[in-house]
């Protein structure tokens, strides 16, 4: 899961590439998959590889969810040549440690993602919802309005913005506070928190192999 700020400057910046004519079903579609940490269906049914077939991306709604995949498996390769000690070796199963280091470093992503392009002009784009696997549509209303929440008439978030981001997606607070804890810790290494804000464009310029 790349966070939302990322989700919504890919598909902006793909947006041509798929010839959106809706540009609200798209935004609404490319932060969709997401909805699952609120809405609670398998994982699995938001995010697989069927969804990277092009005869998958029918509508606007769905070319903005494919690209939501598009972003998410660009931004995993990017991580492992960020921090390759700890994801280059393939591990099976949930490592709470590497979950962690993770989310921060996507967390730093979109702090710096969400300055790189107006994003209050597109958050009202997620007053639109969509249930395409027949989930609880205020469910998905509720997560699309904790994203708003995030960003909204903001410059800038900060940690304190997404562990409270975290806790309104029904992450435990303990579990929130070492979020938070690492992500303090990794924006003290400079270096590191430039390669990470850089990933995006080795994302944007990468992408295309995965089709």
């Amino acid at each position: 899961m790349s966070l939302e700020a990322t989700h919504i400057r890919f598909a902006l910046d793909l947006k041509n590439k798929y010839q959106v004519q809706d540009i609200e079903k798209y935004i609404s579609g490319t932060i969709y998959p997401d909805s699952h940490y609120v809405t609670k269906i398998d994982r699995e049914l938001t995010h697989n590889d069927d969804i990277l077939n092009p005869a998958f991306a029918k509508d606007d709604f769905k070319k903005g969810w494919q690209v939501h995949q598009i972003c998410d498996i660009m931004q995993n390769r990017m991580k492992k040549r960020v921090l390759p000690k700890f994801f280059s070796k393939k591990h099976n199963g949930y490592d709470e440690q590497r979950w962690i280091i993770s989310t921060s470093m996507k967390i730093i992503q979109d702090m710096n993602d969400m300055q790189q392009f107006p994003i209050q002009k597109y958050l009202k784009y997620l007053a639109f919802s969509y249930n395409p696997n027949g989930e609880n549509i205020n469910e998905i209303k509720k997560y699309n309005q904790i994203m708003v929440d995030l960003y909204k008439d903001k410059k800038k978030i900060t940690v304190e913005d997404n562990f409270n981001m975290w806790l309104a997606l029904g992450i435990n607070e303990k579990l929130g506070i070492k979020i938070k804890t690492k992500t303090e810790e990794l924006l003290k290494d400079e270096v590191l928190v430039k390669k990470i804000e850089h990933t995006y464009i080795d994302m944007l310029n990468n992408y295309k192999d995965i089709l």
